[in-house]
Parts: structure tokens; sequence; C-alpha cells
């Protein structure tokens, strides 16, 4: 019987970025038909990994294998050259250029008719209908992370380096874009899964790899159970709180939030949040769930200042701020926690320190920087790294940062938990949780029904843009069922 060779090898690979250790020796193969899912938490050195065998980072020492020939890729157009390919969460295409320019210019050939035809057959393989002249700036994300994966697709790799791409997909457009994935590796494709999402992993992958602080600490093979890779990637379990809602009655008889009435519309003209209204006292935590795209987003943005509202009142402790700029709710106090920190929620040019700073309205001493770093586990645990080094995770932890240095009058926080790992995800509810009891108005709005059901002292649904029911009971648990029909059903 021949024994089986792997496509790559990962042999022995270091990456410091200054005192910084990102990888520690890590070594691993892949085999064709195989998807390899490499586990770890915000920081554990995933995506430097993927960065190295896609040619974006050199290695301070190791080689790889490709087809058992040592080799060192310098630019992901060497990478390409022998079938390599990224797709991360971040679609890497540029808006000004149409899709048809966009593809042609990562395979570095012209925008040929034959190239048009060739994308349109796989746009329509994957399931999407996309004009291929039309401008990148006018598709949703959704629509550009399938075409950063249809770039790939349409040279027929040997490897996909899948990075937390399917992150910010809607429900049923992840679970069509991950088919996709096991697809290739069914016939013959072989891929790397990188994901902090243990269930996804476990869901996805045939051999499993977990990273802790650039070490590789477990390989396990398909049958593992969750436990088993948890403590692999955490070392332990204490993290993993069990949430109680606060059994303190609300006896604030004024709102700290109003919404009334509330109309706003999307790019395309139509109404995403419509006639919405809802009041947050002091000392409440109310939750807004539905699936992706019935305006939980546009409702957190247009509350912030973020997005226009067409029609209705926003009320901050009784005065108004429909109109207001961003700038001023945050000096009254409302501060916004969105999903994607890299557009909103940090400044990207700027140190942890220094985005830190910008939230206190007083001096931040040294001592209280390395124990915010401290609390929320930033990794690397430096002050004057620049944030666009850190993980995604790591970077939604800095812009959750201005929590922790105020006493919001209201937080206003949209899926803050997506990008996270799951000691991550606990400490972020735990503080939100926190600022409830401690007098500050939440209003968490997501597309999870697990980041809401056990926090929330009231939950609404909503569904095409309408909060259609609310929810009030001290076991929200036990009304799981009938909250998640009328998600799908109302």
């Amino acid at each position: 019987m021949m024994m089986r060779k792997p496509f790559i090898e990962v042999v022995e690979i270091y990456k410091k970025f200054g005192d910084v250790t990102a990888l520690n020796g890590v070594s691993l193969e892949i085999y064709p038909g195989e998807i390899l899912a490499v586990l770890g938490e915000n920081g554990s050195g995933k995506s430097t990994l993927a960065k190295i065998l896609y040619g974006l980072y050199f290695p301070d020492k190791g080689y790889i294998k490709v087809d058992d020939v040592v080799t060192v890729f310098s630019s992901p157009a060497e990478a390409k050259n022998r079938g390599i390919f990224l797709v991360s969460q971040r679609p890497q295409l540029i808006d000004d250029m149409s899709v048809l320019e966009n593809v042609a210019l990562f395979l570095n050939i012209s925008p040929s008719r034959d190239l048009k035809k060739k994308l349109e057959v796989t746009l329509r393989d994957l399931g999407m209908a996309i004009d291929v002249d039309r401008g990148v700036y006018t598709l949703s994300y959704t629509e550009k992370q399938f075409i950063d994966l249809a770039k790939a697709l349409i040279t027929q790799p040997r490897l996909l380096i899948v990075d937390e791409a399917a992150t910010y997909l809607p429900r049923e457009l992840k679970l069509k874009f991950l088919d996709i994935i096991k697809k290739f590796a069914t016939r013959g494709g072989s891929v790397m899964y990188i994901t902090h999402k243990i269930l996804e992993a476990i869901e996805m992958g045939d051999r499993f790899i977990v990273l802790r602080k650039g070490n590789v600490v477990g390989v396990f093979e398909k049958g593992v159970d969750v436990t088993t890779i948890r403590r692999a990637m955490f070392g332990s379990e204490e993290y993993l709180t069990t949430f109680k809602r606060s059994p303190k009655k609300i006896t604030h008889e004024s709102f700290a939030l109003s919404v009334e009435n509330l109309i706003v519309f999307d790019e395309h003209g139509k109404p995403s949040v419509n006639d919405v209204s809802l009041n947050v006292r002091s000392g409440e935590l109310i939750s807004i769930v539905g699936i992706a795209g019935n305006g939980q987003k546009e409702l957190g943005e247009a509350i912030a200042g973020l997005r226009k509202a067409a029609r209705g009142r926003i009320m901050l402790n009784g005065n108004e701020i429909t109109h207001a700029p961003a700038s001023e709710r945050i000096k009254k106090g409302l501060i916004y926690v969105p999903e994607d920190p890299f557009r909103e929620g940090v400044a990207m040019g700027l140190t942890v320190a220094e985005n830190v700073k910008l939230f206190s309205q007083s001096k931040v001493s040294r001592e209280l920087l390395d124990a915010l770093i401290k609390k929320l586990d930033v990794n690397p645990s430096n002050p004057f790294i620049n944030v666009a080094k850190l993980s995604g995770g790591n970077i939604q932890k800095v812009s959750l940062a201005r929590l922790l240095l105020t006493t919001p009058k209201v937080v206003v926080a949209y899926s803050p938990t997506r990008m996270l790992d799951e000691r991550s995800k606990t400490l972020t509810l735990s503080i939100l949780q926190r600022l409830a009891e401690s007098g500050s108005a939440v209003l968490l709005l997501s597309e999870d029904i697990e980041e809401v059901l056990h926090i929330s002292t009231r939950l609404g649904v909503m569904v095409s843009g309408k909060i259609v029911r609310f929810f009030e009971t001290p076991d929200l648990e036990s009304y799981r069922e009938d909250i998640e029909k009328v998600m799908v059903h109302a």
C-alpha cells in the first residue's frame, strides 16, 4: 500500500515581530483532498502562519516543502504560481475597478472575453448571479467575499487557505460558502481552514491542529470532541462563565435611551429600519436579535449617528439627538461598539496606547494601560505596537477598552463578539453585563441567539426592519424555540 504524500509541509517555522514571538517552531502537513482545521484563540499565530504560506511574510527560520521540494515564498505571486491561494475575512478587492478588472489584476492577465466567460461560469457554479462588469463599490460584503473565493477557484488551485473568511456571512450564505470549500476538498484540493470557532472547525475538518501563543499544542484526528479542543486552545475552562441575569429590579422610571417611530433607509432607498420604537432604562440590558439583514445593524448605526434617520426621534436621557453628529453623542455618554473594529472601532494607524487614550477624557497612566491590556487579554501585550499588526479579535478588544475607561450612560453594541474566540466572547459579554449592573443602559443588537439569550433582561425579535415581538421573562432560555420561530417565520 502506497503512503500518502502531503502536498505541503511546514517545517519548524519561527516568526517574531520585535519582541513578540508569533510562531515558535510550527510544523504541519496538509494532504490532497484534506481539510486541515487550524484553531487557536485570538493572537495565537493562525493568521501569521497563513501569511507565511501565502508569501506575505517571510519566516525568520524554517522552510516550506511543496511536493517534497524545499521552498520559502517571498511574495504572493510565488505562492500563486505553486497553486496556493488565500481567502480571508477582508475581501482583497479594489472598489474603483470592476469585478472583471479585479480578477484580471489578481491573476496578472488582461480582462479578456475568455476570462469574463470563465469568471461568469465560476460565479454561476458558486450560485452567485453577479454582473462582472459592475464596479466593486456597488457590491455587498457577501458578494465581495464570494468574488474573492471565485478569484482563487478560477485558477484551479491546489491549496486554499481560508482564514476566518465566513465570519461575516449571513447564515444561509455561510453554509453555502462552507459547502463549496468541502466540495473543493472532495475533488482533491487541499484546504487549510483557519478559525477560532470550535464547532465550525469540527464540522469542517478532517484533522485538527491547535495553536496557542505561537506553539502547536495539539494535533487531533476526526472524531475529537469539543472539550478536548477547548482545553488545548485555552489551557482550562475556568473562563467559561455561566451568565445569570441580574436579579436587581430596575427602579428608574425615565429612559436613558428612547427610539420613537424610527425609519432608516438603506443604500437602495428601501427602509431597513421600519417604524421602530424601543426604550432602555439605566441598568437594563435589552437585546434585539434577528437573522442577518433584518435591520439590526442599521438601527445601531442610526442610534450612534453613523447612519441618517429618515423619520422618527432618538432621545438620550430626555435630549433629542436624532440629527446630532456621532462626536456629540459620544460627549453625551453614548458609546457604540461595532462588529467591525477595522472600519469603526479603532484608529488603525495608531498604537494600542494611543487608541486607548483617544477614549479617555483624563490622563491614562502606564499602570492603568497595562491593567486594561491584561484584563482584556490583548495579545501581544505591548501597548506601543501598532493596532494594524494585531489580529482581528485583538483589535476588537482594543475597541472595548473605552467601556472600561468610562461609565457610559448608554452602550449600543452590534454583534460585538462575532470576531472573538470563546474566552474573549465571555469576557466581552461579562463587561456588558457589569456595565448594566453599574447603571448603564445597554442595547445589544445581534444575529446570534447564543450571544444574547443568557444576559438579556428583555429580548426583542427584528424581522424585515420591524421589532415584531418582545420576550420578557426570568428564563428566556425556555422560550428559545419560540424566539427562533419568530426570527424565521414572522
